[in-house]
């Protein structure tokens, strides 16, 4: 997630680059020489933003993996997904390399004319364009879906149930992003070229934003909650006792050693009872932690000697 987020921050960088150089503007109104820097720079931007997308699909993909160790029909569907994603992944990123050679004939159309490169047809870039958008879309359902059906599994309380998958459906306007950029598809092939990629980076973007946001909110759904239980809480003085410890211990031990002359040791013997090692599930309403509780027989006694060398010398 974080190699994502930081991928995104070069790509928003590179499309306030590409605005500079003519992006969402018309052709007649910009220079050939400022048209072909805009082109070159949405070239780029285009790899950022399918690296960044799909790292963050794959980073919540792998999140689901670990939270499912022992749901195979969910690990089918999460390794699906992932291949899926990889396979988006390849499809625009060596698309968007490999379309014309040299990689310059995709923004400098001179070269395309006087016959120095060498590019795939219209018909080909077309094609790619809308299965990329296909396996967008689908990808971005699974992200969305799968974390709320994986949460609905769990042995939660039923409001919280419902208040995990609001949250994580915030992650399906992603999709509802690549919806809305879909018409724009067939304006790859315009001569008007960087006006109409001006919608489509502005909602890739913020479809990468939403995804970026919705593979957070487990780690922004624990700031949240804990910091309204910290205001709903008072705080008063007491004792910290962690679970699996015991209860505060006194100063005053009665078979403390009070005599500097005296030396000794204490032994302890300790017996867990068979039945103490049964564990017992806690409710939701239990404090957070793993607790068991064992019933132990303590047989202790002490062995004392005293410092009586120069008496007897």
């Amino acid at each position: 997630m974080a190699a994502g987020l930081t991928i995104f921050l070069g790509e928003a960088v590179l499309s306030c680059v590409c605005a500079h150089f003519g992006l969402a503007a018309h052709s007649s109104a910009i220079s050939e020489p400022t048209a072909v820097q805009g082109r070159k720079y949405l070239t780029i931007w285009t790899l950022f933003y399918t690296a960044a997308l799909n790292l963050v699909k794959a980073s919540i993909c792998m999140t689901m993996l670990r939270l499912t160790q022992t749901m195979r029909n969910f690990r089918f569907a999460i390794f699906a997904l992932l291949g899926l994603t990889i396979i988006s992944f390849l499809m625009v990123f060596v698309g968007t390399v490999c379309i014309c050679n040299p990689i310059s004939g995709n923004w400098d159309r001179s070269y395309l004319q006087e016959g120095r490169v060498v590019c795939a047809s219209d018909n080909i870039r077309m094609g790619l364009s809308y299965a990329a958008t296909v396996l967008t879309i689908i990808t971005d359902i699974g992200c969305a879906t799968l974390p709320a059906l994986i949460v609905w599994k769990t042995q939660l309380e039923l409001k919280t149930k419902l208040l995990v998958c609001v949250l994580l459906s915030f992650g399906s306007f992603a999709s509802v992003c690549t919806m809305v950029r879909a018409p724009y598809i067939k304006y790859y092939v315009s001569k008007d070229l960087l006006y109409w990629q001006g919608y489509v980076v502005l909602w890739s973007n913020i479809e990468t934003a939403i995804g970026l946001i919705a593979g957070s909110i487990p780690v922004l759904q624990k700031l949240i909650m804990g910091r309204f239980k910290r205001q709903g809480s008072h705080a008063t003085p007491i004792d910290i006792i962690t679970i699996g410890s015991g209860p505060p211990k006194s100063r005053n031990n009665r078979d403390a050693f009070l005599n500097p002359t005296d030396t000794g040791f204490s032994v302890a013997s300790v017996h867990a009872s068979r039945r103490s090692r049964e564990w017992e599930r806690l409710d939701d309403s239990s404090p957070q932690g793993i607790r068991a509780d064992y019933t132990y027989e303590v047989e202790l006694s002490r062995i004392q000697e005293s410092e009586s060398g120069d008496s007897k010398a």
